[in-house]
């Protein structure tokens, strides 16, 4: 019942603006207004050949229609299956927990952020660059990171890894 009134009053509301335009009436003595077109001739001329123009180059750019928060990068969010389960992060990822030193063959407890634990010794592969385990010691862990450039050159990148303040006990 009170959808009716609405109607009613809407459509009233709607009919009063139609009504309300301003109507411009010429009489017998006014004069037609002038329309000047621009010349466009000198500026042609002054821009020079057509094949001079410019031309918009998306490569490398990012689509200005898309969102910043729905975007996903397909690189870093990729993970295959087939991945082990220490080389889907990367090192800084991971957090040390424990350590066993003083033995023969040491290990270290890294925690993903999953929050699941991973035991690895020397030579084990962590993070995504194929980082390797080459130094436990009792206050961190070294993973050494080999890559080449694009000039063809070694580099050769120690993570260390320590335990952070609130594991220390």
């Amino acid at each position: 019942m009170s959808r009716v009134p609405a109607t009613i009053v809407a459509v009233l509301l709607s009919l009063l603006g139609v009504g309300c335009g301003e109507s411009v009436s010429t009489g017998e003595g006014a004069a037609a207004p002038q329309v000047r077109k621009a010349d466009l001739s000198g500026a042609a001329a002054a821009a020079g050949d057509p094949a001079d123009e410019y031309f918009y180059n998306p490569a490398g750019k990012r689509d200005p229609f898309l969102g910043f928060f729905n975007r996903k990068d397909p690189i870093s969010t990729a993970i295959d299956i087939n991945t082990p389960p220490l080389q889907r992060w990367d090192v800084d990822k991971y957090a040390l927990t424990g350590i066993i030193w003083n033995t023969q063959s040491p290990r270290a407890l890294l925690v993903d952020p999953e929050a699941t634990g991973h035991s690895v010794r020397l030579g084990t592969y962590v993070g995504r660059n194929w980082g390797k385990v080459t130094a436990i010691t009792e206050t961190g862990v070294v993973v050494t990171e080999e890559y080449q450039t694009l000039d063809g050159e070694l580099v050769v990148n120690p993570v260390s890894m320590v335990f952070s303040a609130g594991n220390m006990k």
